[in-house]
């Protein structure tokens, strides 16, 4: 057992820190990466974005504390919060949004094939936009961090678990490191921005309702809890109760690098064409 979650620890370490030493020993890939950010951060839309981020996730907050103060009830505010309607639709919606732009404005306006043919590597190019992406989805989830803060020094009586936050941020972390890695693939795709953000839209969309599409139908009872095992509803429940299963890092973590080499693929494949 205890060999087993070495070997999981390593793999992790393996998976997290191998692209992020690579990419920042290049001083390339740096230089079009804070490029990518200042065009995210200074677009009107970022900052619709982030209104209305804080917007839906304030009212799931203020509405969890509002239900645990007029009911005795067994949920807590964690539970309450990132179960409630406001925050799935922030899921929905943010994933597309954020990269919808990303390759497909580049396809659309004709610089994608000088980006590509200029004298930096493709993979540079890949991650830049990727790790743009990441980091203004983390910036997105600060306020509600404040929020939670704000109430713990306000009132201490309204105590909620640290264990709980914690391993409720750390699975909207991996939703995001996956999730804007489908964005990545189908903005790279496409040269509409409507299409790879309907695109991501749906990948997001089926891998939330894989596993209740497939409960009621005629399969093996294996196959059955396998796919359930990916649903991302199953996987928010195991961490906002503060249990933090290595086995969901390696998942993510892993099928989130198959997607970035797809996409580098079909980026080698048009620099190729051009």
């Amino acid at each position: 057992m205890v060999k087993s979650q070495i070997i999981i620890t390593l793999t992790l370490a393996i998976l997290i820190l191998a692209p992020l030493i690579y990419f920042f020993s290049n001083r390339s890939g740096f230089v079009i990466l804070k490029k990518e950010l200042k065009s995210i951060i200074y677009s009107p839309i970022a900052w619709i974005i982030i209104s209305l981020v804080m917007l839906l996730n304030g009212f799931s907050f203020t509405a969890a504390l509002e239900i645990l103060r007029k009911n005795d009830v067994d949920e807590t505010l964690v539970g309450y919060t990132f179960s409630s309607t406001s925050f799935w639709l922030t899921y929905f919606f943010i994933f597309p949004v954020i990269t919808m732009r990303l390759f497909a404005e580049e396809h659309k306006v004709g610089t994608i094939e000088t980006l590509l043919t200029a004298p930096v590597k493709t993979i540079h190019v890949l991650l830049a936009k990727y790790f743009s992406a990441l980091i203004f989805y983390i910036i997105l989830w600060i306020p509600s961090v404040v929020n939670f803060i704000l109430l713990w020094l306000s009132s201490p009586e309204n105590s909620f678990a640290i264990g709980s936050v914690g391993g409720a941020y750390t699975i909207i972390l991996l939703l995001g490191v996956f999730n804007l890695s489908i964005g990545c693939f189908t903005s790279a795709l496409t040269k509409n921005q409507l299409v790879a953000a309907m695109a991501c839209f749906t990948f997001c969309m089926l891998h939330f309702l894989v596993g209740f599409i497939l409960q009621d139908l005629p399969i093996p009872e294996l196959w059955r809890s396998s796919l359930f095992y990916v649903s991302t509803v199953n996987h928010v429940e195991v961490f906002i109760n503060g249990l933090i299963d290595t086995r969901q890092f390696v998942y993510y973590l892993s099928f989130t690098g198959l997607i970035l080499f797809v996409t580098y693929n079909v980026l080698e494949f048009r620099k190729w064409k051009a």
